[in-house]
């Protein structure tokens, strides 16, 4: 079977760039990967110092409760019984 006649030549010219393409990112990805570092660890005396103080980490103090007592008294409201309200509907006899 000839292959060129299987293959129409578009397609051909877009796999052989699409393989290209594959074969320049792997050989990019390689350099990347396998170059020498030229930074060493850096040692705290190398690290540059901050300008400003450095400012401290303040944990919040703890909340107090403060009770204040508190009025239960209602004006122009009755109190209904739970007995009352929970016999509702029941047959009276």
């Amino acid at each position: 079977m000839n292959l060129s006649a299987a293959i129409p030549p578009t397609q051909m010219i877009v796999a052989w760039t699409l393989l290209s393409v594959l074969c320049a990112w792997m050989v990019f990805c390689a350099f990347l990967a396998l170059r020498p570092h030229k930074a060493g660890k850096r040692e705290v005396v190398d690290l540059p110092t901050p300008s400003g103080a450095i400012p401290a980490i303040v944990s919040p103090a703890p909340l107090r409760r403060v009770s204040t007592p508190v009025d239960m008294s209602f004006s122009g409201m009755s109190a209904v019984s739970s007995e009352s309200v929970s016999d509702v509907g029941s047959p009276v006899a």
